[in-house]
């Protein structure tokens, strides 16, 4: 029955836009502080590394599941009880919005690896702090050029994976596909 009130009205793409990129950014300032704390003890142990990607993927990504989820499941329920109409590009365009902030700085470091522009380095692991620890892994120092080109294409794709988990989460929760069922319980 909650979920009915909930979805009377169809939410407003900009506020839902507005949304995801307020997840983003709760996302970022929670990294920064899980990078600013472990910082120092990062710089010599290489498990450690890997332990705060792991989690700083988790959180960035979860968040975005997070939203997507709960707005796949408005969605729904405001086609199936209040006969809106469905939209069926909604998930590319959740796709496209909440992580624009996270293109903007990867075509800045194309452009920075490229010699386009000056180093941007320092700005884009402030801006995408998640991907810092995937950063310590191959380099220690801040500079673009101390990052190979399969370092920049290994933080895109690091980067692609928001979408790519805004797109999933949103079809397969308006389907109401359960995926744990599917993957446990399938004969």
């Amino acid at each position: 029955m909650s979920e009915q009130l909930i979805s009377r009205n169809k939410e407003n793409f900009a506020v839902r836009c507005l949304k995801g990129i307020g997840y983003w950014l709760l996302g970022s300032f929670m990294c920064i502080f899980l990078c600013m704390s472990m910082l120092v003890l990062m710089r010599s142990l290489l498990v450690l590394k890997f332990f705060v990607a792991f989690c700083t993927t988790a959180i960035m990504l979860g968040l975005m599941f997070n939203w997507a989820h709960y707005s796949a499941k408005r969605d729904r329920n405001a086609i199936k009880y209040h006969n809106m109409e469905y939209d069926k590009y909604m998930p590319l365009k959740m796709s496209l919005t909440a992580p624009v902030i996270s293109y903007v700085m990867v075509v800045l470091l194309f452009l920075s690896k490229l010699g386009v522009i000056g180093d941007i380095f320092n700005y884009f692991m402030y801006i995408d702090m998640w991907l810092v620890p995937y950063v310590k892994i191959f380099t220690e120092e801040t500079v673009i050029t101390a990052v190979p080109w399969w370092g920049v294409f290994g933080l895109t794709i690091l980067v692609l994976l928001q979408p790519a988990v805004i797109s999933v989460t949103y079809i397969l929760t308006y389907k109401d596909v359960d995926v744990a069922k599917e993957l446990m319980y399938k004969k």
